[in-house]
């Protein structure tokens, strides 16, 4: 009879923790594959998180109350808004592609002179002037934290060769996170430049230099505006037993390629003359 018992509390106790979490299940509504790393808002918080490489989120409702509205975007889909009303154990939200976010075809001169030059913070600093980038733990480890720099460079066509990003040292087991480009007005990142989504991994073995090659993307800068190369957090795994993590690296104060970032999409860029090591190679077409 005890043994009974103790099984139906257990029982009854597994229900109730499962009953406070929902998992939305974010998928295109074509092909009906999951869309990792999808957006999720929560606008009554204001709140953002990133779902994970299948494209899920869970929501815990005693932290976030029912009914709770959500919005769901990814670049390069129609934004879907819903509204949890119950604690259903698994929400389907499909995605239409958004056909009017197209990668822009440009075609440089056949009579262009080619430099590759290299445009952002291009030396290391000095091991002495370390500073946290950011602190990741269970609160905003799937926020979706964005940081990188306001890039000066010249008036020429350029295409993208690779990414140059050095790290000191990560105190995680593995974060991946997303490259991406934006347009600038007045010293802060404005419209997203429409390219292929590059997603890229960090070790807790990196140190030094990371190169991520994306001559193959064709990703192309009109050189009329600023650019801002952004980094985006999408997922943090944490060493075993520890709970909280960082990424740190060489500051320096600079007026040129200032550092800018926000901890969550609800929140305004915040810009300062700040920088990290981290450029990138083009072809300057002159």
């Amino acid at each position: 009879m005890k043994n009974t018992l103790l099984l139906f509390v257990c029982t009854l106790i597994t229900q109730i923790i499962t009953a406070q979490n929902i998992n939305l299940q974010i998928s295109d509504s074509e092909t009906k594959e999951s869309i990792e790393f999808a957006v999720v808002l929560l606008p009554d918080y204001k709140k953002s998180f990133v779902s994970n490489e299948k494209g899920i989120f869970m929501i815990d409702t005693n932290k976030y109350k029912l009914p709770l509205k959500v919005i769901v975007e990814q670049f390069g889909f129609e934004q879907q808004e819903i509204t949890l009303q119950n604690n259903t154990n698994v929400y389907n939200i499909y995605l239409n592609p958004a056909t009017e976010v197209l990668q822009e075809l440009i075609i440089p001169s056949a009579n262009a002179k080619i430099k590759e030059r290299t445009y952002g913070r291009t030396k290391e600093g000095w091991d002495n002037i370390n500073f946290e980038l950011t602190n990741f733990d269970f609160s905003n480890k799937d926020s979706g934290t964005e940081f990188g720099l306001i890039i000066n460079t010249n008036k020429h066509l350029k295409k993208l060769k690779k990414v140059n990003w050095h790290i000191n040292v990560v105190t995680f087991k593995r974060a991946i996170f997303n490259l991406q480009f934006y347009e600038v007005e007045n010293n802060k990142p404005t419209k997203r430049i429409p390219h292929s989504e590059i997603n890229f991994t960090v070790n807790e073995n990196q140190k030094g230099w990371l190169v991520i090659n994306t001559e193959d993307l064709n990703i192309f800068f009109d050189g009329t505006k600023k650019i801002a190369a952004i980094i985006k957090t999408q997922k943090v795994d944490f060493k075993k037993g520890e709970k909280e993590a960082a990424l740190i690296m060489n500051a320096a104060f600079t007026t040129s390629n200032m550092l800018t970032m926000r901890s969550n999409l609800y929140e305004k860029w915040e810009t300062g003359p700040a920088s990290f090591p981290f450029y990138i190679t083009v072809d300057s077409y002159e």
